[in-house]
């Protein structure tokens, strides 16, 4: 409703301008009729001809007025028009949405009547001024048409809100186009006065108004936009550019090929391709159709007729793709994984992105936690087991840790109308429960475990709380993989951590090395003592027996020698020559009283003779 008030305003000063205009140029020609009245009564009587152009003063008014008023005009209100969209535009800035309007059917009433009656006004300015001399209704005529349309547009959007299509959307998007209309017109006006120093004038060219816009013009005479742009060139160019036969060959050909073009690109939005891993939903005249079970009919893969925009259309969603939301971080702020999409398809979703890398935005890099990752990351509220790191009997102190988190959830479409309809943006909807139940899950959970041995567990749970929550919002959405792999410290305390985490590591290395010295050490030990042990049983049980052989063997011998002294003496001595002696060479002497002498080489031989030969073995079998 603002722009259409501002350019209300608008039509407000150049109807006062124009009236100024009128009251000079009535003024001139009542003066100019004076005059002639003058010159019959009195031309005999006057000394010099040119007597009575000092009392031409409405026609010199008339002159100033338009060499140096309206140009003034113009300019003060081309600027002032751009100093308003730059003022709405800021204070819109600031703000995610308009307020929805308490009785948009009573508003929507009221936009089409304040719109019909300046649309009727304009159509009859226009009309009139074609007339001689009525010219300068023709600027107000064509913002009137824009307040016309302005208001029309404002009751479009009232029914929107009255129906809940786009309603914190639509109204926001018409405001910011209607402001950009009203300071694109603001600068016309600029570059038409700046223009004006510089155009070569025609003899006899009729008075075109400076405030006059051209935009305006090509819309509010829609049967004569080829003469409206050619009125312009001659304007612009002092000469009949229209009078030249390439531009009537243009405007006779041009012109239906361009509306024929049109019409065919308008008929063009009656087909529609649906393409493999989509689905689709009709829309006939804003209302879904409905198969025979009372549902919304959902379009599979295929080419598809349909009444051509805006009577009906086709809403496409990924149902068969599956699609991923990320927790912990922006995604749009990300460079790596910026991926071709398509446009929105109308209920703020996505169409369905190309699949990612399998490297990862980060392909061929080192990831370390003291790294930023992304522009901006979300740190997490992580707790601790209180029983970490006492006895099992007492509860230690509870901390509370930061983590930053980079967690890519996957999901999948299964009820499409839920999913496109029920909500006004499910994929963000989805991603706030997610995050949600990431806070209340890793406020509950330790921060050791989560970055060790529990994390698998952990994106179970998380995977089942999540879809539980979009289950009870009926989000229509299957929850595929929750991925924990980017759980990490803040990237300001990553250095400390890593050090924390690699003195950790060492002792834990320390203890392992003293546990394996422990378990190679302790069986050498054993078997040590079980050899000294074997030792000195195999020593003591010798001992004993052998002495017990010696005394068994001392009773034997002294009963031989009880028995047969000589005998026994004899048997012993013979017994210490065979075994004892037997590597000892022996000299035996036969008599004492021979008179033979045996003469006895001691030396070594260092070959036998043969009489040392052994012929005791000859002649045996």
């Amino acid at each position: 409703m603002v722009p259409a008030v501002l350019a209300a305003g608008v039509v407000t000063v150049l109807s006062l301008l124009a009236a100024a205009r009128a009251a000079i140029a009535r003024r001139e020609a009542v003066e100019r009729e004076q005059v002639a009245e003058f010159r019959r009564t009195h031309a005999s009587t006057e000394l010099f001809e040119d007597a009575d152009d000092a009392a031409r003063l409405a026609a010199r008014s008339h002159e100033h007025f338009l060499k140096y008023g309206v140009p003034f005009f113009t300019i003060l209100l081309g600027l002032a028009l751009v100093t308003v969209t730059v003022l709405l535009w800021r204070a819109w800035s600031s703000q995610p949405a308009f307020p929805v309007a308490r009785n948009p059917l009573s508003m929507a009433a009221l936009s089409v009547i304040l719109g019909l009656f300046p649309a009727i006004c304009g159509s009859y300015f226009i009309g009139v001024s074609r007339e001689a001399g009525c010219r300068w209704l023709r600027p107000a005529g064509g913002w009137m048409f824009l307040v016309g349309g302005l208001f029309g547009l404002g009751a479009a959007v009232m029914l929107c809100e009255h129906f809940g299509k786009w309603t914190l959307v639509v109204d926001y998007r018409a405001a910011q186009a209607s402001a950009i209309l009203l300071g694109a017109l603001g600068v016309e006006l600029v570059l038409s006065f700046v223009i004006e120093f510089y155009r070569p004038r025609m003899p006899g060219e009729g008075e075109r108004p400076l405030p006059e816009s051209r935009i305006l013009s090509l819309f509010t005479e829609p049967g004569g936009v080829a003469r409206n742009v050619a009125a312009s060139l001659d304007y612009q160019f002092g000469f009949e550019v229209s009078e030249v036969w390439f531009y009537r060959f243009l405007e006779r050909t041009v012109v239906p090929f361009a509306v024929a073009m049109v019409l065919l690109l308008w008929l063009l939005t009656s087909l529609v391709t649906i393409e493999p891993y989509d689905c689709g939903i009709r829309e006939t005249l804003g209302r879904v159709e409905r198969g025979a079970d009372g549902r919304a009919e959902i379009l599979p893969p295929g080419f598809y007729l349909k009444w051509p925009w805006p009577l009906s259309r086709i809403q496409i969603f990924p149902v068969e793709q599956v699609q991923e939301v990320v927790i912990g971080y922006d995604e749009s702020e990300d460079s790596g994984t910026t991926e071709a999409t398509a446009a929105d398809d109308g209920h703020g979703h996505d169409a369905p992105k190309k699949p990612a890398d399998p490297a990862g935005p980060h392909k061929a890099q080192v990831i370390v936690w003291s790294t930023q990752h992304y522009a901006s990351e979300v740190d997490f509220l992580v707790g601790s087991d209180p029983r970490a790191g006492g006895t099992p009997g007492d509860v230690g102190q509870v901390t509370a840790s930061l983590m930053a988190a980079d967690i890519p959830l996957y999901f999948r479409v299964e009820d499409l109308y839920s999913y496109a309809y029920l909500h006004q943006d499910a994929r963000e909807e989805l991603r706030s429960l997610a995050t949600r139940e990431v806070v209340r899950y890793l406020a509950e959970a330790d921060f050791n475990r989560l970055l060790g041995s529990e994390r698998a567990q952990a994106a179970a749970a998380l995977q089942e709380r999540i879809q539980a929550a979009a289950d009870r919002v009926q989000l229509g959405v299957r929850v595929v993989f929750v991925g924990l792999q980017g759980l990490h410290p803040p990237v300001e305390t990553g250095a400390s951590f890593d050090a924390v985490v690699g003195a950790a590591e060492e002792m834990h290395q320390r203890v392992l090395e003293a546990e394996a010295y422990a378990a190679r050490r302790r069986p050498e030990a054993e078997g040590r003592r079980a050899t000294l042990v074997n030792e000195a049983e195999a020593y003591r049980t010798e001992r004993r027996q052998v002495a017990e052989a010696e005394a068994e063997q001392f009773t034997k011998q002294l009963l031989a020698y009880r028995a047969s002294p000589r005998m026994f003496v004899l048997n012993s001595f013979l017994d210490i020559l065979e075994n004892d002696a037997a590597a000892i060479r022996k000299y035996v002497v036969a008599t004492e009283r021979s008179r033979e002498v045996f003469i006895l080489d001691l030396q070594e031989k260092l070959r036998p003779d043969l009489l040392d030969l052994d012929t005791s073995a000859v002649g045996q079998p």
